[in-house]
């Protein structure tokens, strides 16, 4: 059920689809020519309006990222540098005796540090702060023995207590390495007010024995690295920065991806990120020095929003372009068609039967040609009715004549008929054997109205035609027939035997000795029929047959043979009724004798091998 009933929604849509390509098929050609002429203006126009604009949109987005990535390098580069003064002070210890020294001794207690201890530390705390190339604004350092801690915060007292470091929930990423680690944003009361830093950490070795003697940690103000992004981007707010494990170090923009979608923008490279219905513009560079991602992003609104008014300048241009064609393909469709039209009217009242109409030449092109046809064919209808009568007596005239001509071969059918049995009463056999014979051929010569026959019936006409030569020549010729029997069912064009049977008997044997044998012989190779007609008369001398050869191109018809359908006939009806890769190949040397080849395709006959007496 539910398969009949698809059937007849296809059905029903297809009718509908018929229905509606004849409305189109039936629309008036002015209709056409504009409808035509609007979808081949507007499609290309509206291809080359929209590569136009696409192109230009990718161009402002290459140049755009290209611009964008540069920034990110400057600003990555910039900030490395930075974290590289960072790294240099993280580096201080090492310069200073006399605080390695303090964090190599035993194990002791904030409580009992010595004057001496103390003013270390605070000096190598000044040395820190002092440098004018960053700024620091808080210090801690951890020494592993004793838990001694000392903070200082830039422009307060400095701060002593007894703390181990291994409870900071930072120890173990920072223990694995020597190298300065990023802990993250912290807030940190200093001065009464709550203050966000970066901190950063390094593990402070023994440089005789490698054992962990501290850990020094530096607290950076945050306005820092916001105050030298400010310095070289022009666009603060769409600015982001990531450790190597995707915590957000700075971000200047209230929205943007989330922490699994940033760990995506590893590396280098440019982007569009789409979040809801918004897309933007990401070119992002991780620093091979930090490991952290500098990440800018620009909407895509804003970067195509002078895009836009190129876009609606473009299809402005475009509908005026359009419309401007429109109106001109209009006047000059309806200047081709008007006059179509008014043909079109007189030729209904032609129709009607009023011959008294005429239509006014206003050019020489194709329809003011059409239109003199039109006056001249209108001018000449009432002649026509006289001609129409004078043709139909001439047409009975023709059956007459047709009739008539069908009554001489009967005639002569009869006549030869007589012959036979006046012969046969007087005891002629070679009488009554050559009137049976050329009967034959007279019935299949002329009352066979089929232009192709199958192959027996074109071989009992030939031989029936060697008969009589044979009774002619007094059995000085002698004919042999070896055909194949699966060709005698194919079609073959008929009288393509018999003139070259005639040459061989006037130019081989007849021109020879007077005695010979002719063999007609027929066989299939690959798809052809080939067959051969082989006599052992006179031949002909290289000369002779190049010149026959050469003939066979020539479009003039020969004279050679009876009623000139000699050989040459015989090989261009061939060659023009299947092609020139067939017809007839000539062998022959001089009082050797000739083999005449004619190669035919295999096509199976229809007919049904009677001559039907007209």
């Amino acid at each position: 059920m539910r398969k009949r009933s698809l059937t007849r929604i296809f059905k029903s849509s297809k009718i509908r689809l018929q229905n509606k390509l004849q409305l189109l098929k039936d629309l008036p050609i002015a209709m056409k020519l504009i409808a035509l002429s609007a979808v081949f203006i507007a499609v290309p126009l509206g291809i080359a309006s929209y590569l136009t604009f696409t192109s230009y949109s990718e161009s402002i987005q290459k140049n755009t990222g290209k611009y964008q990535m540069d920034v990110v390098k400057e600003l990555t580069a910039n900030i490395d540098t930075y974290l590289n003064e960072l790294n240099l002070l993280t580096l201080l210890p090492y310069q200073s005796p006399q605080i390695m020294k303090y964090l190599e001794v035993g194990e002791q207690t904030s409580a009992n540090l010595s004057f001496n201890d103390r003013v270390t530390i605070e000096d190598f705390a000044k040395r820190v702060f002092a440098n004018g190339r960053v700024d620091i604004s808080g210090l801690t350092l951890f020494r592993t023995r004793g838990g001694n801690t000392y903070t200082a915060m830039s422009e307060e007292q400095a701060n002593y207590m007894t703390r181990d470091v291994k409870n900071e929930v930072w120890y173990s990423k920072v223990s694995q390495t020597g190298k300065m680690v990023y802990l993250g944003t912290f807030n940190k009361q200093g001065m009464g007010t709550l203050n966000q830093v970066y901190s950063f950490a390094r593990k402070i070795r023994s440089v005789d024995t490698g054992a962990d003697l501290a850990f020094l940690v530096l607290d950076v103000d945050k306005n820092i690295i916001r105050n030298k992004i400010e310095a070289i981007s022009n666009d603060k707010k769409n600015i982001m920065i990531v450790d190597n494990e995707g915590s957000m170090i700075y971000k200047s923009m209230v929205s943007g991806p989330d922490a699994d979608q940033i760990k995506q923008f590893k590396g280098i490279g440019t982007v569009v990120y789409k979040q809801d219905n918004d897309s933007e513009l990401v070119s992002y560079y991780t620093s091979p020095l930090t490991g952290w991602t500098m990440i800018e992003m620009v909407p895509l609104a804003v970067l195509f929003q002078d895009t836009v008014y190129v876009r609606n300048y473009i299809i402005g241009i475009g509908a005026a372009c359009l419309l401007l064609a429109i109106i001109i393909f209009t006047l000059f469709a309806l200047r081709i068609t008007n006059p179509i039209s008014e043909l079109r009217n007189l030729m209904k009242k032609v129709v009607v039967g009023d011959l008294a109409v005429s239509i006014p030449i206003h050019s020489r092109d194709e329809i003011g040609q059409l239109s003199q046809s039109f006056n001249i064919m209108v001018s000449k209808l009432s002649d026509l009715g006289y001609r129409l009568y004078e043709s139909e007596i001439r047409e009975k005239n023709a059956q007459i004549s047709a009739l008539q001509s069908q009554i001489n071969p009967h005639f002569l059918y009869n006549t030869l008929g007589s012959i036979s049995m006046y012969a046969e009463i007087q005891g002629n056999k070679e009488v009554v054997k050559m009137t049976n014979h050329l009967s034959k051929l007279l019935r299949y010569s002329i009352n066979s109205h089929q232009s192709q026959v199958p192959l027996h019936m074109e071989i009992e006409h030939v031989t029936g035609y060697m008969a009589i030569q044979q009774i002619r020549f007094e059995d000085k010729i002698k004919f042999h027939v070896r055909i194949e029997p699966e060709l005698l069912g194919y079609s073959v064009i008929r009288f393509i035997l018999q003139p070259i049977v005639e040459n061989a008997i006037v130019h081989g044997i007849d021109k020879g000795n007077g005695y010979g044998t002719i063999s007609l012989i027929g066989k299939k190779q690959d798809n052809h029929m080939l067959i051969q007609i082989q006599d052992d008369g006179a031949g002909m001398s290289a000369a002779h047959l190049q010149s026959l050869l050469d003939r066979k191109f020539q479009m003039t018809t020969t004279e050679e043979g009876t009623g000139g359908t000699g050989l040459m006939n015989v090989h261009r009806r061939i060659a023009l009724r299947y092609g020139n890769q067939y017809g007839v190949t000539i062998e022959s040397n001089l009082k050797q004798g000739t083999t005449i080849t004619l190669t035919l395709p295999l096509i199976e006959s229809h007919h049904d091998g009677r001559i039907i007496d007209a």
